[in-house]
This record gives structure tokens, C-alpha cells and sequence, in this order.
């Protein structure tokens, strides 16, 4: 019965990391319509951030103060280490989210500039962004190895096996062309529907649709991307450190409430008190609210991104505590959050935009407008397989570990 009871909690940290996927895959689609809402001037991308980090304040800084001033939780101890590195994993977090906001619109000036339909370059954000993350999460988690109170701890400890690397492979791999499909679908249907739109007022017969021209990326739209895959992509073994050095005992709570109010706190620099200034300073104008959906939908991606980063947090420590229980090295299943994450949100992502068609004053718009092409499904059979490789890697190691050592001869 005990063995029943230790592999039921042993896998509790999968179900975090799931929904941390939900949150994180819903965070982009519901972020583009909110700040499409809200217009596309800077004082509109600023105002976005603004909900954004409005949303991290109220669910990582006041809720965590109140159970810490409610002497709920107690709290604990504040060492200088894990508190910085606690705020960098928030500010880390807050610069991908300011990241994919102007990517977005960066990407649209590109394309306008280059005579290009405004998604052009757009489409490939998302791909960019999941595929790279993970990747730049296991390279920082196999040769950055902090101990308590030396966070320059590196090396390369062990190469990685086979599988595990196939696994990450196919994620990055299966996310990149689950979200470029998904783009692409996109793009074509709004081709078609203007070709069909300038045939009708013609009176003339339907032109068979152009195929996809080959484009050419400026770089600016990149630079961003980029950013936001390196800033998503070394959160989690950030944060996890900082929370590790904030945590006097195995389990303490206070320590992941600590973290999550660090966080909390950088998004309220950087996306609550930054665009107040630059706005209040009259550096950019406010945006013109006509309607309530862009301030709501702004704020709700906030709430879904703070809830990835929480479950982040919480899922690492209970990663942490499954493989001390089985007597493992702390890190044994802390290095496959990522992956699995990144692996669910673009597939989460992709069946959002299916069902989800906001039009403008019209947020719930629901329907399927056509099936999707091969790489869609390729791209969600990519993932399966890598998270699978991945899960795979972990329950050979356990069975490795677990299995008696050879006697001696003669015994």
C-alpha cells in the first residue's frame, strides 16, 4: 500500500506541468486579440504590457503578502542569493512576455515594409519562440549545476542520453510545426476570403488561390523572438535555484510563496511601473479604450501566464521531492518540466486558435472553419512521441536505479 501511495504522489509534478502547458499555450493567442483590442500604437502594446502585469501583481504579490502578513505561512529565511535570483527569474518572465507583444508588431511593420501581407512574418513568432525554448532550457540545465550558497556552479556532469535528446529534438521539432501549420492555415484562409471578397464585387469567377510566396525575415521582429525564447527558455532552472536557496527545509511552502512574490514583483517593475511612466510621463499617449475587451482579454493572458509560472514553481519542487523519495539525484525529473511544458502549449495553442475566432467587439466567436493540413497533425505526433521519449528516459532510469546490484561470486 505505501509503494501505491509513494507512485501516486511521485507523479504529481506531471499533472503541475500540465497545467502549466494550459496556461502557457492559452497566453498567446489571448494576448494578440487583447492587444489587437486595444489598437496598434506603442501606448496600446504599453497598455497591454500594463494588464499583463497588473495580473501578476494580484495573484504573485498580494496573495502571497496576505498569507505571509496573516502569519498563515511564515516566512522564510531571506537570504540575498535566492532572493536575486528569484527576481531574475521574474524579470526573465516578464521580458519574454514584452517580447512576444512587440514581436508581433514589429513583425507586421516588416512586412508592410516589404510589400507583404501583415502575418507574412508573424506566423513564424510562435513557432520560433516554443521550439527554441526548450532547447535553450536543457543546454542551461545540463551544464549549470548551482549548489546551495554558489550559484556559478558549471560543468557538464554526464552526457545526455539517447532518448532524452530524440525526446527534446522531437518536441522543439513537433512545436515549431504544429504553430507554423496553424499560422499558415491562418494566413491562407484570410488569402482566400480577400480573393473572394474582390471577385464578388467584380461579379467575376473565383481565381484558383495563390500558393505561399518564400519569404524573407528583417531582423527586428527576430531580435525579439529571440529574446523572448532565451528569456522563457532559462526561467525554469532560474527560478528553481532562487526558490532551492529561499527554502530552509524540504517542502517548506514559505519559500515557494517567497519565489512567487519575487516574481510578482519583477513583472510589477517592468510591465506595471515602466508603461505608467513612459505613458504618465507623456513620452507615449494613452490609448483610446473603446469597449472593455482589450483591457479583459490583456489582463486574462496575464492570469494565464502568472498561473504557468506558478504551477512552474510548484511543479519543480514536487519534481524535486518525487525523486528524493526514490533516493535520486534532486535534478532526476526537474530537467524534463521544460520540455514537457513547451510540448504542450504550442499543441493547447493550436486547438484554441481551431475553436477560437475573436472577431473585433466579438470575443466569443467559436467554430471550425476548415481541417487542418498534414503538418499539423505531423507536428502534433512529433510532440507525443517526444514527450513520450522523454517519460521513457525517466522510467528506464528508474528501473536501472532500482535494480539489485550483482553479488559478488560465490555468495
Amino acid at each position: 500500500m505505501a509503494d501505491q501511495t509513494g507512485s501516486s504522489r511521485n507523479y504529481t509534478w506531471l499533472g503541475i506541468v500540465a497545467l502549466a502547458g494550459l496556461a502557457w499555450g492559452t497566453y498567446v493567442p489571448v494576448i494578440f486579440y487583447g492587444g489587437k483590442e486595444l489598437g496598434g500604437t506603442e501606448g496600446a502594446r504599453l497598455t497591454s504590457i500594463l494588464c499583463v502585469g497588473l495580473a501578476y501583481f494580484v495573484l504573485a504579490v498580494l496573495i502571497p503578502l496576505g498569507l505571509f502578513l496573516s502569519k498563515r505561512h511564515a516566512w522564510p529565511p531571506l537570504k540575498t542569493t535566492g532572493l536575486v535570483f528569484s527576481g531574475l527569474a521574474g524579470v526573465m518572465g516578464a521580458v519574454g512576455a514584452i517580447c512576444v507583444i512587440f514581436a508581433s508588431k514589429a513583425a507586421v511593420n516588416a512586412a508592410k515594409s516589404a510589400g507583404l501581407q501583415p502575418d507574412s512574418y508573424r506566423m513564424l513568432i510562435a513557432p520560433l519562440i516554443f521550439g527554441l525554448a526548450p532547447v535553450i532550457n536543457t543546454l542551461v540545465s545540463l551544464v549549470w549545476h548551482p549548489k546551495p550558497g554558489n550559484p556559478w556552479h558549471f560543468g557538464l556532469e554526464k552526457l545526455p542520453g539517447a532518448k532524452l535528446v530524440a525526446g527534446i529534438a522531437l518536441v522543439g521539432l513537433g512545436s515549431a510545426l504544429v504553430l507554423y501549420s496553424k499560422e499558415t492555415e491562418e494566413k491562407r484562409e484570410r488569402a482566400e476570403m480577400a480573393a473572394m471578397a474582390k471577385v464578388e464585387a467584380k461579379g467575376e469567377s473565383a481565381p484558383t488561390p495563390p500558393r505561399d510566396e518564400v519569404q524573407y525575415p528583417a531582423w527586428e521582429w527576430l531580435v525579439f523572438t529571440a529574446c523572448a525564447g532565451l528569456a522563457w527558455g532559462t526561467y525554469v532552472p532560474i527560478i528553481f535555484y532562487g526558490g532551492q536557496e529561499l527554502t530552509s527545509k524540504p517542502g517548506e511552502l514559505g519559500g515557494r510563496l517567497m519565489s512567487i512574490l519575487c516574481v510578482g514583483l519583477a513583472y510589477f517593475l517592468l510591465a506595471v511601473l515602466v508603461p505608467v511612466t513612459l505613458m504618465g510621463g507623456g513620452m507615449f499617449k494613452w490609448p483610446e479604450i473603446n469597449g472593455s475587451s482589450g483591457l479583459l482579454f490583456s489582463s486574462l493572458a496575464g492570469v494565464a501566464g502568472a498561473v504557468g509560472a506558478i504551477c512552474v514553481i510548484f511543479a519543480s519542487k514536487a519534481a524535486v521531492d518525487a525523486a528524493k523519495s526514490e533516493g535520486k539525484n534532486p535534478t532526476t525529473y526537474r530537467i524534463y518540466i521544460a520540455p514537457i511544458i513547451f510540448g504542450v502549449a504550442p499543441v493547447i495553442n493550436t486547438l484554441v486558435s481551431l475553436f477560437w475566432h475573436p472577431l473585433a467587439g466579438d470575443p466569443f466567436h467559436f467554430g471550425i472553419r476548415h481541417i487542418p493540413g498534414w503538418m499539423l497533425w505531423v507536428g502534433i505526433l512529433s510532440v507525443g512521441a517526444g514527450a513520450f521519449l522523454v517519460l521513457l528516459a525517466k522510467e528506464q532510469g528508474e528501473a536501472a536505479h532500482a535494480a539489485p546490484k550483482p553479488q559478488p561470486a560465490g555468495k
